[in-house]
């Protein structure tokens, strides 16, 4: 079975020491190249994350899907604490055929989406646009099946399905000392058997974040790279 974020994760019932560990090696390279550059950052290195195709659900359809009352149950912990992926999976009802047992994350959210690579689309038939969150007005319409419901999220900005962009989370410290804001575009560096650099990472800012960047699962295997490897954020020319 896949797993969603499969990086620097453990069971709901199991320690979180790797995840731990690796935050810790974060912040102490984060800390020696601030030290190096005397506060002023450019570039730094940060683990990746690929993420498997997986829904995000409001309460109200969660309900919907799984009966009154229900709430999600953590499977697995995520590297961004209080993020988890959730025991309930769903089937996604496209044009041409389904997906099943796609992977619930919580916590709930303020709207329902669904996040898809562009395999995943060409699949079920279905022309997906790149967007950052179900608020987009070009996502789509997409049905959703559960053990106790069906929902049919609407798109045009309601909630609806996408390929997510390539992002990156950042803190409120880390930001500031790139010197860039929520929806800035910057580029990453990987190292490996297909060497590359991706432009148009999305910047995606909140308070208590860890430094991550997000690939889904198309970008992971185009440049050669798994759950838990690092690469070189960089702020392009035009930002500085």
């Amino acid at each position: 079975m896949e797993r969603l974020l499969e990086q620097h994760v453990s069971r709901a019932n199991g320690a979180t020491l790797d995840v731990e560990r690796m935050t810790q090696e974060v912040l102490r390279r984060l800390a020696q190249r601030l030290e190096e550059t005397n506060g002023r950052l450019y570039e730094i290195e940060v683990p990746i994350g690929i993420s498997v195709r997986h829904c995000h659900l409001c309460q109200a359809d969660v309900e919907t899907l799984f009966g009154e009352g229900h709430s999600l149950s953590v499977f697995n912990e995520l590297y961004q604490k209080g993020y988890f992926a959730a025991a309930e999976q769903l089937m996604v009802v496209g044009k041409r055929r389904c997906i099943e047992k796609v992977r619930v994350l919580g916590p709930t959210r303020s709207i329902s989406q669904v996040e898809l690579s562009q395999t995943d689309a060409l699949m079920l038939g279905l022309k997906l646009p790149l967007a950052v969150n179900g608020t987009d007005p070009a996502v789509a319409p997409i049905t959703l099946v559960g053990p106790e419901g069906v929902v049919t999220l609407p798109g045009k900005g309601q909630g609806g399905a996408f390929v997510m962009r390539r992002h990156v989370h950042l803190n409120l410290e880390v930001a500031g000392r790139l010197g860039v804001k929520e929806g800035d575009m910057l580029d990453l560096r990987v190292t490996g058997p297909r060497d590359a650099t991706l432009h148009g990472v999305v910047v995606r800012i909140k308070e208590g974040w860890r430094p991550e960047v997000h690939l889904d699962t198309d970008e992971g295997n185009a440049v050669a790279i798994r759950s838990g490897q690092s690469g070189i954020l960089i702020v392009p020319e035009a930002l500085r």
